[in-house]
């Protein structure tokens, strides 16, 4: 089927088909075939005949197509006398598929090809619609792995600082301010002054529980 020249040296693609359709590329020069021609006349005595050898010009184009087509006939004589290639020489000259010849690798690639489509997504068409059967069943899955993943996670402190929740408390006005620290302030005297000590504290605790002023300045409440 074709020829390649590298270094004066011609080497010549033979394309070969078996019986079950299986098909291959054997490459080959002028001295294989003649030495295959060689062993072939062993077992034969009616073999085609064999393109000539010629010493000089035989890189010619022309010549070079002239003796692939008689390569090629003499090749076909060969098969036409050996139809099951009994003769070792010939059966390994010929090679075989490799692993299965073009038309099973082609095959193989194809579903390789159906496989890949089956599995992948196609992004193109508009997603189908779910039932409401469907629908409950992940609403139920999303749930659990929210309880699960989410919900039962401890907060992390950065996730705090948005909403403000990390920040400084708000400040009491000046006046309130001091009467709370005096209701912190530890109590003077014993015994006697207990009622007196009790009574102020309850004084104060009115005093902070319902203001006459409000507790906080209303300019910096959030």
């Amino acid at each position: 089927v074709g020829n390649t020249t590298t270094d004066g040296h011609t080497t010549y693609t033979i394309k070969v088909t078996s019986p079950d359709g299986d098909t291959w590329n054997i490459h080959k020069r002028y001295r294989e075939v003649l030495e295959l021609h060689e062993e072939l006349r062993l077992r034969h005595e009616n073999l085609p005949r064999m393109p000539a050898k010629r010493f000089w010009g035989n890189q010619d184009p022309a010549f070079i197509a002239s003796r692939q087509q008689g390569l090629q006939e003499y090749l076909d004589g060969v098969l036409r006398i050996e139809r099951e290639v009994q003769t070792p020489s010939l059966r390994e000259f010929l090679g075989g598929p490799s692993p299965h010849g073009e038309r099973n690798q082609a095959r193989q690639y194809q579903q390789i090809l159906d496989t890949m489509q089956n599995k992948l997504l196609n992004l193109a068409l508009p997603p189908a619609p779910l039932d409401e059967t469907e629908m409950a069943q992940r609403l139920k899955k999303y749930g659990q792995a929210m309880r699960l993943h989410v919900l039962s996670q401890p907060v992390d402190p950065i996730h705090l600082r948005a909403p403000a929740f990390d920040a400084e408390p708000v400040q009491f006005c000046p006046s309130n301010g001091e009467q709370l620290e005096s209701l912190k302030s530890p109590a003077g005297g014993a015994g006697g002054q207990d009622a007196q000590v009790l009574g102020e504290l309850l004084d104060g605790l009115q005093q902070v529980l319902q203001p006459e002023e409000p507790i906080a300045d209303p300019s910096r409440l959030i």
